[in-house]
């Protein structure tokens, strides 16, 4: 691996000896031969090759197709960073890191390229050499690139981890100056007032990521180990036990990994770069990644169940359960296909209510019942089940039976805000405002800031303190 200028300062002082020496050389030579030598461009170095015990049919033919354009133009930066980037996306590291140190050299001032060395060295459990990169790729991503923070919060979770804590303090901090609310930063301030141990300000950071994707399962794992510290085992012993229950969080948003995921090959890399996108807002270009897998993958289910879930998201529900109906011929025994289909047969059915067509939202009202009883059937402790069914059946006035759904859909799944939100919502249409009070103040606490049911959640809890005076 290529090292850092200032890694090895024998070898550097010893090329400044032999360059000295060439230039006395040099000066015995007829003016305008040592011009030309010294001036004409060093050669470009010959691009790498997928390995012979790598030699996956499409990852090769993959790269072939890339190293033919550095081949072709051996100057370009661009070229040399898209080679980079396709072998890093299929896991040959050394080839990649060949090519973004060329693309580097070439283009010193982009940010990419330091980065992504960075992030090699990291995977190699090598920190210190990949600092250099981060703090090379942060000086030059605020010069050319506005909001992306994925350098500088790469370079204080490299500094965190070589124990230069109040450094990594000062990176996380410059990141909150300019977006508020950036999860990956409070995050790490709570890893940081931990290795201080000042435990009450690390628990009130880390108690901003609940509710958050991102974040949540990583940081309810830290609030244990915090809690305890502190002296508060039934804390420590609940947050736990939300740890165990609660879905892996998902990759942090990079808009420097979400280039070079198109080039991979595997299928899980090609799921991750959808997330992704759809993680950054960009549900269409999300969409255009997952559409082609459907028909490379003609027989798996998750390619249509994914897709499923963002044409939903943008409002198309015929298209959303005609991918599901086809989900659940290949796999009728998964819970996410009847959970999903279930969730779009309600959002359809309410759409419908809205609209005046009582009689077809009935009829997606029955069947989402019937979906989430389905649900059950496969997984009875399913909280979000529940609360599809709840509101279903609330759909269609059983309002008793509704209710019951979703006080299962807290008891199943308690960790979850926007469940104690719909329970919360519903105990105060039925005027029981203090139990109804309880749920909603649970939703605002534990949801995400920008939940689409906040705004309703506050309302209510507003409306429930009103009642107290």
């Amino acid at each position: 691996m290529t090292s850092s200028p200032d890694a090895r300062p024998r070898n550097v002082f010893r090329r400044r000896f032999v360059l000295g020496a060439t230039t006395m050389v040099l000066l015995g030579v007829a003016g305008g031969g040592a011009f030309w030598w010294t001036h004409r461009a060093p050669p470009a170095p010959i691009p790498p090759s997928v390995p012979a015990n790598r030699a996956d049919p499409e990852v090769t033919t993959i790269v072939e197709r890339v190293r033919e354009e550095v081949l072709s133009e051996p100057r370009s930066a661009r070229a040399w960073g898209r080679l980079g980037q396709a072998f890093f996306a299929n896991d040959m590291e050394v080839e990649g890191n060949i090519c973004f140190a060329e693309a580097e050299r070439l283009d010193p001032a982009n940010p990419r390229w330091p980065y992504y060395r960075g992030g090699i060295a990291v995977n190699r459990g090598e920190p210190e050499e990949a600092l250099p990169f981060f703090q090379r790729a942060v000086e030059r991503d605020e010069a050319t690139t506005a909001g992306n923070f994925a350098p500088r919060l790469m370079a204080a979770e490299t500094l965190l981890a070589l124990g230069r804590l109040d450094e990594a303090e000062e990176q996380y901090r410059k990141v909150l100056a300019r977006r508020e609310g950036e999860m990956r930063a409070h995050y790490g301030l709570g890893l940081v007032y931990a290795a201080r141990a000042d435990y009450k300000t690390s628990r009130t950071e880390l108690q901003r990521c609940a509710g958050d994707p991102f974040a949540q399962q990583k940081a309810c794992v830290q609030l244990a180990a915090v809690c305890r510290r502190l002296g508060d085992d039934a804390e420590a012993e609940k947050f736990r036990r939300l740890a165990n229950r609660l879905p892996m969080d998902r990759d942090w948003l990079d808009p420097f990994a979400t280039e070079y995921l198109p080039w991979a090959v595997k299928k899980r890399m090609h799921y991750r770069h959808a997330e992704s996108l759809e993680a950054a807002g960009n549900l269409t270009k999300a969409m255009e990644v997952l559409r082609p897998m459907i028909a490379a993958y003609p027989n798996d289910y998750l390619p249509r169940v994914t897709l499923a879930k963002l044409v939903g998201r943008m409002g198309d529900h015929v298209q959303a359960e005609q991918l599901l109906r086809e989900a659940l011929q290949i796999a009728p025994d998964k819970v996410q296909v009847h959970y999903y289909l279930s969730l779009v047969l309600f959002t359809h059915a309410e759409a419908e209510a809205q609209h005046g067509s009582r009689e077809r939202a009935g009829a997606l009202y029955r069947e989402a019942i019937q979906r989430a009883k389905e649900t059950l059937k496969i997984k009875p402790d399913y909280g979000f089940a529940f609360m599809t069914l709840g509101l279903s059946l609330k759909g269609l006035g059983q309002r008793a039976e509704a209710l019951a759904a979703l006080q299962d859909a807290v008891r199943c799944n308690p960790e979850h805000a926007e469940l104690h939100f719909y329970l919360g919502e519903m105990l105060v249409e039925e005027g029981r405002r203090d139990e109804a009070r309880d749920h909603l103040k649970q939703a605002v606490e534990m949801g995400p800031a920008n939940a689409a049911w906040r705004p309703r959640a506050l309302a209510g809890l507003a409306a429930c303190d009103r009642s107290r005076q």
